[in-house]
């Protein structure tokens, strides 16, 4: 079997931006060297900061606009199109909003972002794990926060094993892959669970940590949310599993996220240089707008929230993009598109409060009562305006009437959906059966998520909710379904380069694994992917 250093991966990374070509901002000119690293723990705390900055790819310092341009290939050309979130207007690209996988650089940037930024910070709190066992039980938290979204893009991957100074290119079965998330997550939540109780209060690597600011509880509420987030992504291929770690989730002292001073997010730094990638995209780029289906969705309920979440466009409407269609500078050019309402300054969100709620209501809806499934659910849209600093929760819910609607193309009539996508009511259907339950949890957590697409779009698959606008064109019909969607992306073109043993035989595993699948493409389902 082959093995591959991490210059190897450096080497390969490019990526089509629509500012400069970023393959020569792997390097970062302001880092420290190793001697400065020693002094003070600077080590620990530059390893702890740069984990942060690439759960989702963000600002890295000294190297301009490397996040934004590196967001958009991974979140925002994969994860945020794919479940409507936001549309592309470049009129240059097709790429994967049409399903036409033939640009390397676009599917590989996930991978080799994940090892080259990701991994090689891990693998330094990794070497401190005797002498600061607390410190590298979050980067633990960070690492499955992280790499959970890897495998949810691609299947199996290298994973198991990685240890510092190699990059180990054995690719692990993603059902061998999610058992190690939850040993990570269970021993990272018993070590600092042990750690607050000794030490209330106290806080870890604070100046370095622009999440919680060194707050361990809340690393604890975020890992336990975030196992049962997995728990119930596994629950359609292996029920007892995913019950087993829902259960361990809810059952730890310190509870899940809760409201809204409670979201996982990465924000801007007291000092230094910070952009928030969806701005540059949307404002500075000009590259997409909001997209067709949460636009129907949100439009079709009324959605007291559309007006946080989104800019009117210039008949005081909101307005969305479908993907998939044939972009021409019209799209650029229209002043009907809504944009998302955001600053440059904003932070980059990891998971939102409301989700725990949701997440808590589709288990009550599976393991315990319709009664406790709709307070929860009632609560996670109460968090969500809250969050979004959005009035009216409370008539929201009680409203019976409305469900999402059709979707107009403002630009191109023909590109327009003239069927609503779903009858789902916002109010819960009581007595209604557990699937039309389902689709109201789904669908509303997907609203409260906002942007956070991949995760969206893992639901998505998962549960085939919310209903997603298809695609207008679809360049790859005979691989990828129309109906059906697209359910991951290609391994990347430098591993069957430079590895080829290894990534041939994660194939086979993949195959292995899917309910359906043809090979290497965007048709082949992921373990999970079995309802």
């Amino acid at each position: 079997m082959k093995k591959v250093s991490i210059l190897i991966i450096i080497a390969a990374l490019a990526a089509v931006s629509c500012t400069k070509d970023f393959a020569d901002r792997n390097t970062n000119k302001e880092q420290a060297t190793r001697e400065m690293l020693s002094y003070d723990n600077l080590s620990t705390g530059s390893a702890f900061s740069q984990m942060t900055r690439n759960v989702l790819p963000t600002y890295q310092a000294g190297e301009e606009e490397y996040g934004s341009s590196n967001y958009q290939i991974i979140e925002d050309l994969a994860g945020n199109i794919f479940a409507g979130y936001t549309g592309a207007i470049n009129a240059g690209w097709r790429y994967n909003n049409q399903y036409d996988i033939t640009a390397g650089s676009w599917y590989r940037a996930m991978f080799t972002d994940a090892y080259v930024r990701l991994i090689s910070a891990w693998n330094q709190l990794d070497s401190w794990r005797d002498s600061q066992p607390q410190v590298a039980a979050i980067g633990d938290i960070m690492k499955v926060a992280a790499m959970h979204r890897v495998t949810d893009t691609y299947g199996p991957i290298p994973y198991i094993g990685l240890k510092a100074g190699e990059l180990h290119q054995k690719y692990n079965s993603q059902q061998d892959i999610y058992g190690a998330f939850f040993s990570e997550l269970d021993a990272a939540i018993a070590v600092l669970s042990e750690y607050v109780t000794a030490n209330p209060g106290a806080k870890l690597v604070a100046e370095y940590d622009n999440v919680y600011g060194g707050d361990v509880a809340s690393w604890i509420k975020f890992a336990n949310t975030l196992r049962l987030r997995l728990a119930l992504r596994v629950v359609y291929a292996d029920a007892a599993l995913a019950k087993t770690q829902a259960d361990a989730a809810l059952a730890n002292t310190y509870g899940l996220l809760q409201t809204k001073a409670d979201v996982a997010a990465c924000k801007r730094p007291a000092s230094g240089a910070w952009e928030y990638p969806l701005y540059v995209i949307q404002y500075n780029f000009n590259d997409s707008a909001i997209g067709a289906t949460i636009e129907a969705y949100m439009n079709g309920y009324a959605d007291p929230r559309l007006a946080n979440y989104f800019i009117k466009g210039s008949d005081g409407q909101y307005h969305g993009v479908r993907n998939g269609i044939n972009i021409t500078e019209a799209y650029k050019n229209s002043t009907l598109l809504s944009k998302i309402n955001c600053t440059n300054n904003d932070p980059m969100v990891w998971m939102q409060a409301a989700e725990a709620w949701f997440l808590r209501a589709e288990y009550e809806l599976r393991w315990g009562t319709e009664s406790a499934a709709k307070d929860c659910y009632e609560e996670g849209i109460r968090v969500s305006f809250d969050a979004a600093g959005a009035s009216g929760a409370d008539a929201y819910i009680a409203d019976a009437t409305l469900t999402p609607g059709a979707y107009t193309d403002v630009v191109v009539s023909s590109n327009s959906v003239t069927s609503p996508l779903s009858d789902v009511p916002v109010q819960w259907v009581s007595g209604g059966t557990a699937e039309k339950h389902l689709e109201q949890i789904i669908t509303q957590k997907y609203i409260a998520i906002f942007p956070c697409g991949q995760e969206a779009w893992s639901e998505f698959r998962r549960t085939a909710y919310p209903k997603v606008i298809p695609v207008a064109v679809n360049r790859n019909p005979g691989v990828i379904s129309t109906s059906v969607q697209i359910r991951r992306l290609n391994y990347p073109d430098t591993e069957y380069s430079t590895n080829q043993e290894a990534v041939e035989e994660a194939v086979t595993i993949l195959l292995g694994e899917s309910s359906g699948g043809t090979g290497d493409n965007g048709g082949t389902k992921l373990w999970w992917d079995k309802k």
